[in-house]
């Protein structure tokens, strides 16, 4: 998601300057052109943490930044973002009090006042004073990027448009609420997996750091030759005694190195391959992914965006770089005339009964309601099927924990055996 900084002319003939966040430059033009503002230059900037343009240095996310002239600011950021929880409230006390007639701009005065975050009050009251400036309230909130996403600024641009704002907020609540849960699932899906396998590392780390030297020494007082097998996890106990700095360096470079690669867009585009076609886990992420495109595109259609809008800010907000040029790929088979279920039929990833219900959807008139009645099977499906990775994979590791330790321990107990059988 770019930033955008723009000059353009109102209906009204007056100059407006602002910056609009957006995945491309096209994309944030025809969100100027739909509020009927004609567009004199465009540039795309680089913005700190508090939403200015970066100018000297930016550290540590904004909390010291140097300016070109040497200035040094320290200090916290108002355009951090903000937990969902708080923007979900935010969303319905806006829509309640707009709803109920109160100005926009007194709305907000009033919820810059109540906010649990002071932050977030602070940006509120930078929107309000946006607004009294003579701009609309999407263009106010365009200035928070980390805050209010090309989503939010779109469905709010169709609302102040269709004159339907405070429903439009209404829907923009269900959005973040079910966006908010999808990301929790994705957590649950990649996280217990994650904390087993450390666990699992770290007992046979253990094993092979503590437990292998003592017997070591018991077997090199015996003059005795090692079993194959234990010969084998002797000199793996060896080598990282002795080498620990050695491999706890190497650990840490190939981490930083590995963290690098997956900010690149092919390190990215790799691992959510991956994520994908990973067994068991790849399931659940295939059935989150096909949730999420329904949940974004029934509510943006809902809310009056157009289809192309509407698929190339789904794209940005996919959180998954495949699925993200899969969905620019449809955009593209569309504007050729192609109807959506054309191109989602050939991606293994949407099954055939979704496809299916797309087409009827497209049939009917009724696409929007459709993606809406995918998104909500989906929940469920996806609940289900967490509960069904995490049932699998627990006695999976346990099992394979087992496995390690049991050839470990075979492999300090055969010398043992060995010298009784001598003995004997």
């Amino acid at each position: 998601m770019g930033q955008f900084r723009y000059k353009a002319k109102g209906s009204d003939g007056k100059i407006q300057t602002g910056i609009m966040p957006g995945p491309s430059r096209d994309m944030v033009k025809t969100m100027l052109a739909r509020k009927r503002m004609t567009v004199i230059s465009l540039q795309e900037v680089q913005l700190d943490s508090d939403g200015n343009e970066v100018g000297g240095l930016v550290l540590f996310g904004g909390a010291l930044k140097i300016d070109g002239k040497g200035s040094v600011t320290f200090g916290s950021s108002e355009n951090a973002s903000v937990p969902d929880r708080d923007l979900i409230v935010m969303a319905k006390q806006l829509a309640t009090m707009l709803g109920s007639g109160i100005p926009v701009n007194q709305s907000l005065d009033i919820l810059a006042r109540q906010q649990r975050l002071p932050q977030f009050g602070k940006v509120l009251a930078g929107v309000r004073k946006a607004i009294e400036e003579g701009n609309s309230l999407s263009l106010a909130l365009a200035r928070y990027p980390k805050i209010f996403d090309a989503l939010f600024i779109s469905m709010i641009t169709a609302g102040e448009e269709s004159g339907r704002l405070a429903d439009i907020l209404g829907k923009l609540v269900v959005y973040i609420e079910k966006s908010a849960k999808i990301k929790s699932q994705v957590k649950a899906a990649l996280m217990y997996p994650a904390i087993i396998l450390l666990v699992a590392i770290t007992v046979i780390t253990g094993l092979l750091v503590f437990v292998v030297p003592v017997f070591t020494k018991q077997f090199s007082s015996s003059g005795h030759a090692l079993p194959e097998l234990t010969q084998m996890v002797v000199n793996l106990s060896d080598f990282m005694v002795r080498s620990w700095p050695k491999i706890l360096g190497g650990v840490a470079v190939a981490g930083v190195l590995l963290s690098q690669y997956m900010k690149t867009p092919k390190g990215r585009y790799q691992v959510d391959l991956l994520l994908l076609k990973l067994p068991i886990i790849g399931d659940v992420m295939k059935k989150i992914s096909v949730g999420r495109f329904c949940s974004t595109m029934s509510s943006m259609l809902a809310s009056g965006v157009n289809l192309l809008q509407a698929l190339t800010i789904c794209a940005s907000s996919s959180g998954n770089l495949v699925m993200e040029q899969f969905v620019l790929a449809c955009k593209a088979r569309i504007e050729q005339g192609q109807q959506l279920s054309l191109p989602l039929s050939e991606n293994p990833i949407f099954p055939k009964m979704v496809v299916s219900m797309i087409q009827v959807g497209e049939q009917s008139g009724k696409l929007d309601d459709m993606l809406l009645k995918i998104a909500v099977f989906y929940e469920e499906e996806v609940d289900m099927a967490i509960k069904t990775m995490l049932s699998m994979i627990e006695p999976i590791m346990i099992v394979g924990i087992g496995i390690v330790v049991g050839v470990l321990v075979t492999a300090m107990y055969l010398p043992i055996m060995d010298m009784g059988n001598t003995v004997g």
